[in-house]
């Protein structure tokens, strides 16, 4: 377990791609959802292996051991220092509905599509701030230009100590 987390068990790994299109068949770029593509393991991201873990889908071994939830928090917070405030957002948006994959190609953390990769594009993409947190002008107006030349609406989820997040969408306008 690096970065990773692989589901080696085929029928599960078809039965959460199936229902939730998280993670990806391992191998596959860009999943459709073709027979063939999840009828192979299924690599997720941390954060999507403890968003499982927490709605009691997955389990996690390592070294033979189970898991419980707090050690495998403690894996995705060593591995993954902005961790609670990733996962405190990407529970919120899955819950919302969306599909949710990384955006780290656009310089931001999210990609939300209303319904999944391959019948559209993703609409949204999500930079994840700690409230406080200073924004240099330049970010912003990088992470504004590059979402709007991939014609898609940024939203900024500002993350509070409290853990109430408070979504900006910023669009760019052209007078």
């Amino acid at each position: 377990m690096g970065s990773k987390v692989i589901v080696f068990d085929v029928d599960l790994a078809r039965c959460i791609f199936d229902a939730s299109f998280i993670g990806k068949p391992v191998g596959v770029k860009k999943p459709k959802g073709t027979e063939e593509e999840v009828n192979r393991p299924l690599e997720l991201s941390l954060i999507e292996a403890y968003y499982l873990m927490e709605k009691g889908v997955l389990k996690i071994f390592k070294d033979g051991k189970t898991l419980s939830l707090e050690e495998f928090k403690a894996v995705c917070e060593t591995r993954l220092p902005e961790f609670e405030d990733l996962y405190k957002n990407y529970r919120e948006f899955k819950d919302f509905g969306f599909t949710i994959r990384s955006a780290l190609k656009y310089g931001t953390d999210f990609a939300l599509y209303k319904t999944r990769p391959g019948l559209e594009h993703a609409p949204y993409l999500v930079k994840v701030l700690k409230y406080g947190q200073v924004v240099e002008p330049g970010d912003l107006i990088s992470w504004g230009r590059l979402s709007h030349s991939v014609r898609k609406d940024l939203i900024l989820a500002v993350t509070h100590q409290s853990g109430l997040i408070t979504y900006v969408a910023l669009k760019w306008f052209k007078p």
